[in-house]
C-alpha cells in the first residue's frame, strides 16, 4: 500500500495484536484455546513485514543508539557537577575555618598581653596600696594622740571641737545626754 504523496514510502508496519487474557478462567493451567489468538498468529505470519532501505535502518538505529547513549552521559555530567559543587563547598568551609582560627589566635594573644599587663599594674598598684595602708595608720595614731593630748591641753581641745574628731569606738547617733540633737 503505497502513499499517494510519497510513492517511495514504505507500507506502515504492522504489530502483533497483544494476547488478552481471560480474567476468570475455570482452569488458569490449561486454558482453553482461543480462537482469535490462532487467527492473529496466522495473519502475521502472512502478512511479510517489507526491509526497510539501509539508510533508514542505520538513522533509526543511531537515533534510538545515541538517545540510549546520552542518558550515562548526563549523568556522569551531573555527577561531575555535584563533585564541582562540594569542592567549592569544601573550600568555602575551608577559607572559613582559616579566617576563624586566624581570628582565634589574634584573641588569644590579646588576651594573653592584657593578662601581663594586668599583673604588672597590680605589682604596681601594691606599692601605692602599701603605702596608703601606712599613712591611714600614722594618720590614726596621730588622731589619738590628739585626742589624748585635748584631756589635758586646751588647744588640742579646741582643735577636736573645732573639726567635731571622735574616737574611733564612738558612734555619732548617741543622743546628748540635755536632750537636744
Amino acid at each position: 500500500m503505497e502513499s499517494e504523496t510519497f510513492p517511495n514510502e514504505p507500507p506502515p508496519v504492522r504489530r502483533k495484536p497483544r494476547a488478552r487474557s481471560r480474567k476468570t478462567s475455570p482452569d488458569l493451567e490449561n486454558p482453553a484455546p482461543d480462537p482469535f489468538l490462532e487467527e492473529s498468529a496466522q495473519a502475521f505470519q502472512i502478512e511479510e513485514i517489507p526491509e526497510l532501505p539501509i539508510g533508514q535502518t542505520e538513522s533509526q538505529e543511531s537515533g534510538t543508539g545515541a538517545s540510549m547513549n546520552l542518558a550515562p552521559v548526563v549523568i556522569a555530567v551531573a555527577f561531575v557537577l555535584f563533585l564541582f559543587a562540594q569542592g567549592l563547598g569544601l573550600r568555602q568551609a575551608a577559607a572559613a575555618l582559616s579566617w576563624q582560627n586566624q581570628n582565634l589566635a589574634r584573641q588569644l594573644e590579646a588576651l594573653q598581653t592584657a593578662r601581663a599587663n594586668a599583673s604588672k599594674l597590680i605589682l604596681e598598684r601594691q606599692s601605692v596600696v602599701d603605702q596608703s595602708q601606712r599613712v591611714s595608720t600614722s594618720y590614726n595614731e596621730l588622731l589619738v594622740g590628739l585626742l589624748k593630748l585635748a584631756e589635758t591641753d586646751q588647744d588640742a581641745r579646741s582643735v577636736v571641737e573645732k573639726f567635731n574628731i571622735k574616737p574611733a569606738g564612738a558612734s555619732e547617733t548617741r543622743a546628748p545626754k540635755d536632750g537636744k540633737k
